[in-house]
């Protein structure tokens, strides 16, 4: 028989299996652009994502569940006055160097990925020191750091025909995938050989992020002073004012729920166990809001997702705080998974769609920490005052009814007073 001859490879043959996932998982239309700049933001952020999980695994069973309660109060509160609370002294300088080095982003997202590698690694061999919270504290920022990069840089990479709302949802559903993906291995390692290895396997999962890293591309140049006002007008916008409200509000029950659940688990004598079972349920709600927020957007406006997904989280605290168990508590941070990965795409979007490209570091930086800091004021409250789980549950998803109602009420007289 004749023999064929070789047939040359084709490119994809030579691409690297990585870059080829990245490829269909960023663009599963048929004959949607490719953007290859867009694959190493995805694979960036998931390996910060994953490595961000094991961090806070070692952190809650270093400061929480591995000492009696009274004691972990005051850790707890020790963590968030000297981790969290600075954030928001650091957040004018973060964003002031955004604002200055605007064509740098690329090197800040490779100084986030190898700093928290390096800092994940002290932290393996300092976790009973006090040298702990200033290295988490470190973590923190480097993370905020690259959540502020991510916005500035995410609307020049994506794809031709992909709008802000669905690449916002592909870097979410990354982040949740690679947390999900991450969490039993993470807690397998705490358990056996223990913590300090898991902080060092966490250490590398942030240094494969460094070479995505820096292969991106680098900003469009320093801002102008028109930039600098327009980003000042745009950030007081009624649309921006409203959406920051509500974001902040959901993200402050968040806070509120994590402490709140934790003494819930730890009275229930469900520990690290039932922790890993409440986080894996919030990460697959925040898959879920990832995979929905795209398809709302078909049917409704930014400002549509952050309503509907107060309400869902309000539907839900009032449901699970009257039935309340482990497993309505799980149902609630699935619920909540869903409402906050949502209502923050959807933010992340508004505040893409009003804010001048050049300026959106700096408003991204700016708005991190209005969210940091409304997480701590909502974990402060179970730390200063025991409440009963199912009434504490229930008041968060009050609460979210309400602000779904202000904001909704909001946009009516916004619309109104345009009109008129």
């Amino acid at each position: 028989m004749p023999s064929h001859p070789p047939q040359p490879r084709s490119s994809q043959d030579e691409e690297p299996l990585l870059r080829i996932i990245a490829r269909r998982t960023v663009c599963r239309a048929k004959g949607k652009a490719w953007s290859p700049h867009f694959s190493r933001m995805l694979f960036f952020q998931g390996t910060g994502a994953a490595g961000d999980a094991l961090v806070a695994l070692a952190l809650a069973g270093s400061l929480f569940f591995s000492v009696p309660e009274t004691e972990a109060r005051g850790r707890v509160f020790l963590y968030l006055a000297l981790t969290v609370a600075p954030f928001a002294v650091i957040a004018p300088f973060l964003s002031a160097f955004l604002d200055r080095f605007h064509s740098s982003l690329r090197w800040a997202t490779v100084i986030a990925a190898s700093g928290r590698a390096l800092l994940a690694w002290l932290l393996a061999t300092r976790l009973h020191s006090l040298y702990l919270f200033p290295i988490a504290f470190g973590v923190l920022v480097l993370s905020r750091a690259a959540l502020v990069v991510k916005g500035a840089l995410l609307p020049q990479l994506v794809p031709e025909g992909k709008t802000l709302v669905a690449a916002n949802s592909s870097v979410s559903r990354v982040n949740a995938v690679a947390g999900l993906a991450i969490g039993l291995p993470g807690l397998g390692l705490i358990y056996w050989p223990g913590v300090h290895v898991e902080l060092l396997f966490a250490a590398l999962v942030y240094v494969a992020g460094v070479v995505p890293a820096l292969r991106l591309p680098s900003g469009r140049g320093r801002r102008a002073e028109h930039e600098r006002m327009n980003a000042r007008t745009a950030i007081r916008s009624i649309s921006v004012r409203q959406a920051v409200v509500a974001t902040a509000g959901l993200r402050l029950l968040v806070g509120f729920l994590v402490f709140h659940l934790a003494f819930a688990l730890r009275r229930a004598d469900l520990g690290t166990l039932g922790l890993g079972f409440l986080v894996g349920s919030a990460a697959l709600g925040g898959l879920a809001g990832a995979v929905l927020a795209p398809r709302l957007r078909r049917l409704l406006r930014e400002e549509g997702i952050v309503a509907g997904g107060l309400f869902i989280a309000g539907v839900a605290g009032i449901l699970a705080g009257y039935w309340f168990s482990l497993t309505t508590a799980a149902a609630l941070v699935f619920a909540f998974g869903i409402a906050a990965g949502a209502v923050k795409l959807a933010f992340d979007s508004i505040v893409q769609r009003e804010v001048p490209e050049g300026a959106r570091g700096w408003a991204f930086a700016r708005f991190e920490s209005v969210m940091q800091l409304a997480w701590v004021a909502g974990g402060l409250v179970p730390l200063a005052i025991p409440l009963p789980g199912g009434g504490g549950v229930m008041g968060a998803g009050v609460l979210a009814s309400l602000l779904a109602l202000i904001f909704v009420a909001g946009r009516r007289k916004a619309r109104t007073a345009r009109a008129s």
